[in-house]
């Protein structure tokens, strides 16, 4: 087929030929073996190529022009071979259209052969171009699958119908750390855990008994290394598929996952544990109040059967007066959104109709899908309860026992500034009763004369003059004691603290003068204001003022306490300074403590420093600060915040 004759007649056939050579799916054609001529060649041609038939038996060349690039050696070597042979042969092979399409070409070639000398050579040319492009495609999806599954990281195996493996990926190793070709021959069930070869081989039968049919399951599965391997098995029949002829096993390692599980379902019955056995009671909610789950530790709390409380309303068991705030506290907690939170302190009847105090944190969890409601948690705190109101009340008594010692030294002060002065006034009082009598014995003596009168009288006023002096000083102390006392029971009020302090401490001058002890107050130039009860302001400076007496009680030479008051922007600050003993460094830290005291027997209960912080932190909202050196002195400022001062 190197050469064409010119011989275009050669194309033209009967009708009868012509006909049959029509239903012929592919191209006819003969060639003279001596010179390579084509001789015949079907019209079928021009479908297939593109060329009339004519026109190949004009075109000596153009069967071996047509020939791709790429297979023209190769044919052209082969179909000589196969001539040369004398036997029928196949080629496959492209060609090139005339419009430029690639055709896949499969030649049947005959060399026909008469008394042993070739005569002639006859072939059918079909076109395979789709068959060769469906096994391309088949040929690079197989390819791709098959990298797929050898690149893959999880293990595809096939086995036999006993279980034995025909086919197993390189995944193999990385997972189970052994080669393919050791697992080849081996019983898959061997490998696997004996609590779950039972499952594995239930679902091995079931696929077994149906074709097609694919079932999942978890196993484990022993390693090259002797460690167990959670496995997810996804196991297929394809025992009728001739490319196969197996069950297809697809094993996922699920290892990870599984601990994972099970250390959440650890964790859950852990947590589901502490929340049924917890004595805090643990309350779900819907946004309306009522109840949606009850913990049971209510039976061991409060005595009811969590189960009977469910799709209750909440308001059933707390006092009536309370509903109006529960439930805008609930509509509250609504309102916030997810993660909400409040902490209510509520009356709650117990099952024996007891009233018990529970504390509760309540928070909002309606959007959490686990939960879908507002968690209440809380602690009956009845006890504690009861425990600090008792507490309050022994240290209201402690208060007043504190406020009685105050009083009593205070006493002391007064009796000697009252009794001082009266004394003197009586004593006057008496001069002039003595005068008047005088008086009323010289009436009508004839020995005294006016002058005589004149004198007396002048005596007389002298002495009531004095008496109405001395009288004056008890009232003027009265008023001090009047003005340092008043208020204390009548509750929060605006005062002058510069003015109570200088009463304060002249309630205070006696005590002092019984220590010699020199107390001074520094004038204030600017109005002051503070706002709180003036009773607890008077206690605090009394306690500090008295303690720095006591301070000075050892100091030879000058002993001296004074109080000052110093305005600033941020802070009124009332100062009380000794030029005593100091406070050792070891005892410092503890001079606030509760009924810690240096002092001696009589002298002091350990309350006074303690109760006073406690005054200026809750009540005045205020802080104290101490600064002292041994044997130079101490200093305590009272920082009283600008609310106290201007509230």
């Amino acid at each position: 087929m190197t050469r064409s004759l010119d011989r275009p007649e050669a194309a033209s056939q009967p009708p009868q030929l012509q006909a049959v050579l029509e239903q012929i799916g592919g191209v006819v054609w003969t060639a003279d073996p001596d010179t390579g001529s084509v001789t015949f060649i079907s019209p079928q041609i021009e479908v297939l190529l593109g060329h009339t038939a004519e026109y190949w038996l004009r075109a000596p060349s153009l069967w071996e022009d047509s020939l791709h690039p790429g297979d023209a050696g190769v044919t052209l070597a082969d179909m000589e071979a196969g001539i040369r042979r004398g036997q029928p042969f196949q080629l496959d092979y492209r060609m090139r259209a005339q419009d430029g399409r690639t055709v896949w070409i499969r030649d049947f070639v005959t060399p026909n052969v008469s008394e042993g000398r070739l005569v002639s050579i006859s072939g059918l040319m079909l076109d395979i171009t789709w068959q060769r492009e469906a096994e391309e495609r088949a040929k690079r999806e197989e390819a791709r699958a098959r990298s797929l599954v050898d690149n893959s990281s999880d293990v595809f195996a096939v086995v036999d119908p006993e279980g034995r493996y025909i086919y197993v990926n390189p995944a193999v190793q990385a997972i189970h750390g052994i080669r393919p070709e050791e697992v080849l021959g081996r019983q898959l069930f061997s490998a696997i855990h004996r609590e779950d070869l039972a499952s594995c081989l239930h679902d091995f039968q079931r696929v077994l008994a149906s074709p097609d049919l694919t079932v999942t399951g978890i196993y484990r599965h022993v390693s090259g290394n002797g460690r167990w391997r959670w496995l997810e098995v996804t196991s297929t029949n394809r025992l009728r598929d001739p490319n196969v002829g197996g069950i297809v096993c697809h094993s996922r390692d699920v290892t990870d996952r599984k601990l994972a599980e099970q250390a959440l379902e650890a964790s859950e019955g852990r947590f589901r544990s502490l929340v049924q056995n917890a004595s805090d009671l643990i309350t779900v909610l819907d946004a309306g109040g009522t109840i949606l789950y009850e913990s049971p530790s209510i039976r061991a709390v409060l005595g009811y059967e969590p189960d009977a409380m469910v799709g209750h309303s909440v308001l059933e068991y707390l006092p009536e007066e309370s509903h109006t705030e529960i439930m805008e506290m609930v509509a509250a907690l609504v309102a916030g959104g997810l993660g909400a939170t409040v902490r209510p302190t509520f009356r709650f009847r117990a099952a024996s109709g007891e009233w018990r105090w529970l504390e509760a944190l309540s928070t909002n969890l309606l959007d959490d899908p686990h939960v879908g409601g507002l968690v209440v948690n809380s602690r009956d705190v009845t006890e504690q309860r009861l425990a600090q109101q008792a507490l309050r009340a022994s240290q209201d008594r402690l208060l007043s026992s504190e406020k009685l010692a105050s009083l009593g030294r205070l006493t002391a002060g007064l009796a000697h500034e009252i009794n001082t002065p009266l004394a003197a006034t009586m004593n006057r009082l008496h001069v002039a009763r003595e005068l008047v009598q005088e008086y009323q014995r010289s009436i009508g003596h004839p020995e005294v004369t006016p002058d005589d009168h004149r004198e007396i009288a002048g005596e007389l006023w002298t002495a009531l003059d004095e008496a109405g002096k001395t009288t004056a000083r008890i009232g003027e102390f009265i008023r001090q004691m009047r003005g340092h006392t008043r208020d204390t029971v009548s509750g929060v009020a605006e005062f002058d603290p510069a003015r109570l302090a200088g009463d304060t401490l002249a309630m205070l001058a006696h005590e002092a003068r019984a220590a010699q002890v020199e107390l001074h107050l520094e004038s204030v130039r600017t109005a002051l204001t503070l706002r709180g009860e003036p009773g607890r302001f008077t206690q605090v400076l009394t306690n500090l003022v008295i303690n720095a007496i006591h301070a000075c009680e050892e100091r030879a030479g000058v002993r001296r306490v004074d109080v000052r008051f110093v305005s600033g922007a941020e802070a009124l600050r009332m100062e009380v300074q000794d030029n005593g003993s100091g406070i050792r460094p070891e005892v410092l830290p503890r001079i606030f403590d509760p009924l810690y005291t240096t002092k001696g027997v009589g002298k002091g209960t350990g309350l006074g420093l303690s109760i006073i912080h406690d005054i200026v932190q809750g009540h005045f909202g205020g802080s104290i600060e101490v600064q002292t050196e041994l044997e130079v002195g101490t200093t305590f400022a009272v920082l009283f915040r600008p609310a106290a001062r201007h509230s």
